[in-house]
């Protein structure tokens, strides 16, 4: 593990150099009993607008941080990544947010397909976006990935909201990846559920034109395929 670490927190309120921002009960839980820092501890802190700053921590009276001084600030970029990922079961489906987030997508779409895990995938939701603030607070990331609710493949598929997107769907019945894949647009990535897609999906997705690829001759567990659908395009 590494010494020293400061601790990067997600603060969902509006932050700047000099200003105190209180500690509700539940964060203030989580730094004192959780992560055991003391009166004074350093802690980095972002709300997702791009900017981090460098604060300290303050238990005495009405428990606040001082936030010291802006450490990094970044602009939004200008090529973004919707993962569509079909729901799996939930504990996959939580590597798969997890992981993504790391590697820096920007936006997921839980997928409701023929062969996703049953159940009531609204009510996750609120759980998918604290392992995305999570995952991004332990990523180094000054961007909060957002998170829509789940649906149907087929609404997904025929709508037009992504006009500009690279629209990609992995699937072993596709061709190779290739040059043109690669190239530096906003793209959308569709991963399958375990089992992957039934052949009226894949058929509705080669009517609008979806891009149909391969991720070569392996069987990769869903969450494996979702990160590995992002590096090789990303490398691009």
């Amino acid at each position: 593990m590494q010494q020293n670490k400061i601790h990067r927190i997600y603060f969902d309120t509006e932050l700047k150099v000099s200003k105190f921002i209180k500690l509700n009960i539940e964060t203030k839980k989580r730094l004192k009993n959780i992560l055991r820092l003391k009166d004074g501890s350093e802690i980095i802190v972002f709300n997702g607008d791009g900017n981090e700053y460098l604060s300290t921590i303050h238990y005495e009276n009405e428990s606040n941080i001082h936030i010291i001084k802006l450490l990094r600030s970044s602009k939004s970029k200008s090529t973004k990544t919707v993962l569509a990922q079909s729901i799996p079961s939930y504990k996959y489906m939580d590597l798969a947010i997890q992981k993504s987030v790391e590697f820096g997508v920007d936006k997921i779409v839980p997928l409701i397909t023929d062969r996703s895990h049953p159940g009531n995938h609204q009510r996750k939701k609120s759980h998918w976006q604290k392992i995305i603030i999570h995952a991004t607070e332990q990523s180094n990331g000054l961007f909060i990935p957002t998170i829509d609710d789940p649906e149907e493949f087929s609404n997904f598929i025929m709508r037009n909201k992504y006009e500009d997107f690279s629209k990609n769907l992995f699937d072993s019945s596709g061709r190779e990846i290739n040059d043109s894949d690669k190239k530096n647009v906003s793209r959308i990535i569709i991963i399958g559920p375990e089992g992957g897609f039934s052949k009226n999906e894949i058929k509705l997705a080669e009517t609008f034109n979806w891009n149909i690829i391969s991720l070569g001759d392996r069987i990769l567990r869903t969450e494996t395929a979702a990160l590995v659908a992002q590096v090789i395009l990303r490398d691009g």
